[in-house]
Formats: structure tokens, sequence, C-alpha cells
């Protein structure tokens, strides 16, 4: 049989050497990457989303893209969310260390960054995203919470792209019972494309309109004659000179303060007389605004009458009155009312009337019968 070799304690102290050497370098590996953090205090906040789509443990934080730490722990808030839609409802414990640029990492991260879920590849594995703080905000403390922007996840992609083929699959159809329509020669778009008459018609107008520029062209009638004839465009070129000699005319006139227009636009005197009426028009708007105010305090007559209690009272008092007053008369109650309602004195006012016109009538006929004159000399 064949003898077992022993190792001695030399060989025993190599192999354990190499293991050493293994596993520092496997340390120093996962330094580098960042994976391990020896020598880097680690920072930890947290965050808060309502949907985290698949995000794990030990996934990646990132800042700006740059990894600068990873997820720790993921936990459900123990608070019973109010609605559907919860803001806070998932509660991500993250861990970050190392530095950027020779600085902290605190001092990129800050009280007004936000923490974005996104999508690392394509694969659908989900890293948090940290945005770099401004000099408004404070380097972030060990214990901070971060506050969060949630984005639309796969779900709603997916559901916004279900709802949009829905949409285009409607379109589709009514595409489809629109063409369906025309090849049947339906609807003016339809008759358009496949009536024989239509297009017959149509063709005839254009034949016309051919004949009509070809006449055009010739000088037949009144048309041909207006677009053809020179002479035409010599009175028109004419009464266009003309009359931008009389725009010139006017506007010297204007210019040299001739005319009404003229006047108006250079004499002082006018300007004067505007400018007074407008300062005696701000003058009564002043007085117009005191008065206004005036009687909004209460202030003379005309502001008692708006603001004092007691004449609204004795005005309403005597339109009562006044109302009570014409209620009697129409009921014909008191002399008044009798006057008014009483048909016997009306028939005695009018028999006395007829009576005095009757002793005027007889004055006037036989006026010695009334009138007797004595004359007594003493």
């Amino acid at each position: 049989m064949p003898q077992k070799k022993s190792y001695g304690l030399a060989e025993l102290r190599v192999g354990l050497l190499v293991l050493g050497a293994i596993a520092i370098l496997i340390l120093a590996l996962f330094t580098a990457t960042g994976d391990i953090a020896l020598f880097n205090r680690k920072t930890t906040v947290r965050t808060y989303m309502g949907n985290i789509d698949g995000l794990r443990r030990g996934g990646e934080v990132r800042l700006s893209g740059v990894r600068v730490g990873s997820i720790k722990e993921i936990n459900f808030n123990p608070q019973i969310p109010q609605s559907e839609v919860a803001p806070n409802l998932v509660e991500i414990v993250m861990e970050l260390s190392g530095k950027i640029s020779g600085q902290p990492i605190t001092d990129r991260v800050r009280t007004d960054s936000r923490a974005v879920l996104k999508s690392a590849g394509v694969l659908g594995d989900y890293v948090v995203d940290i945005t770099p703080g401004t000099i408004k905000g404070q380097p972030i403390k060990n214990g901070d919470v971060i506050q969060s922007i949630q984005q639309k996840g796969v779900g709603d992609i997916i559901s916004a792209a279900q709802t949009a083929v829905s949409n285009f699959n409607g379109i589709s159809e009514d595409v489809k019972g629109l063409t369906g329509r025309i090849k049947e020669g339906k609807g003016n778009v339809g008759k358009l494309i496949n009536e024989d008459e239509l297009y017959n018609n149509l063709n005839r107008s254009v034949l016309q309109a051919e004949e009509l520029i070809a006449s055009f062209r010739k000088g037949d009638g009144t048309a041909a004659k207006l677009i053809n004839d020179p002479a035409l465009y010599d009175k028109a070129t004419e009464t266009i000179n003309q009359l931008k000699e009389s725009v010139k005319q006017i506007t010297d006139q204007i210019n040299s303060g001739k005319g009404t227009v003229g006047k108006l636009l250079k004499d002082e005197e006018l300007y004067n007389r505007a400018n007074k009426l407008v300062e005696k028009v701000d003058m009564a708007s002043v007085r117009l605004d005191n008065l206004i105010a005036k009687v909004e305090r209460g202030e003379g007559n005309l502001g008692k009458l708006f603001n004092d209690e007691k004449v609204y009272e004795d005005t309403r008092a005597t339109i009562e009155n006044l109302k009570s007053l014409t209620a009697r008369l129409e009921r014909g109650e008191g002399t008044a009312g009798k006057l008014l309602k009483d048909e016997t004195l009306y028939n005695n006012v009018n028999n006395a009337s007829a009576e005095i016109t009757k002793l005027l009538y007889d004055f006037r006929q036989n006026p010695k019968k009334y009138l007797s004159v004595k004359v007594t000399i003493f």
C-alpha cells in the first residue's frame, strides 16, 4: 500500500499565506468597485415612494448616474394609507458612502435633492437615482429623509399603450367605415368620386372657364376690355396721380396750419383751450369725488338724506300715509273721497254748472235785468 505523504508546518504556512492573499485580493476588488467600503464613512438616509416596481435589496443608489451607495432595507410604511394612491407606501433605506471629486458624498446630496426610481437597463433592473442638491439646501445628515419624485412605471406605460392601441383600433374602424361609404358612393365625398354626372359637370365647368379666359385674351366683352384696353389703364393711372396730388395738397395745408384740420393740429390757442377744458374737467371730477365722499360720510343735506335713518323712516312713514290716503280716496271715504266717488255730488255740481251757464247767457242778453243803478242827490 502506498504511504500517505505528511505535510509539515512550512507547507501549512504557505497555504494559509496563499489563502490570505486571495482574500485580500478579493477584498481589494470589492473595495475598488464600491461594493464594500471599509474606510469610508457611511451615511444612512431614507425616502418614501408609492411603488418601487421590483426594486430589490442591495440595488444601486446613484447620484446623477454615478453609483454612491446601495439599498439597505425596503420596508412597508406601518401607517395604513388613506387612499389607493399612497405617495409614502414603501420606505427605502439607503447607505451612501465614498467621495466625488475629492468631496464627501454628503456635500453633493443635500436637503433639496430628490430621489427618483429609474430603470438601469433593458433587463428591467431598477435603481434609485438622486439628483444633486444646490447651494440653497443643507448637506444631508445621517437619518434624514430625501423627498421622492414618483415617475411612471412600466405598468403605467403599458396601460397607456393599451389605451392608445384601443383608441387607434377605434379610429381604424371609423376609417374603414368611412372608406366603405366612399366606395359605395354615399355622402358628398362618395358622390364626388363615384358619380359620372358630377365629373361631367366639373369637366364642363373647366371647359367654360377655359373659353372665358380665351375671350378675355381676345378682348371680347366688358371684362375683357377692362383688362386689355390701354386707354382704361391710362385713365386709372391719371386718376391715381390726381388722387396723389390731392392728398399731397391736403397734407401741405395741414402742415401749414390751413383749413379746419390744420388749425386743429397747429393752432396753439386751440390746444390751450382744450388743455384748459381738460383741467376744468379734472377739477369737476375732483369736486365730484369730494361731494361723493361727503355724501358717504353723511355730511351736508344730501349726505344726511342718504345716510340718516330718521330721514329714511320719515320718508317711509310719509309714503305709508300717502298709500293710506289713496286707499281712503279709492273707497270714497272723507270729503275728497266723496267728491271723487259720490255720483250725487257729481250730478249736483253738473246741474249747478248748467244753471250758472244759463245765468251768464241771460245776463249777457239782458244785463239791465240784473243791474240797477240809482243816483241820489242830496
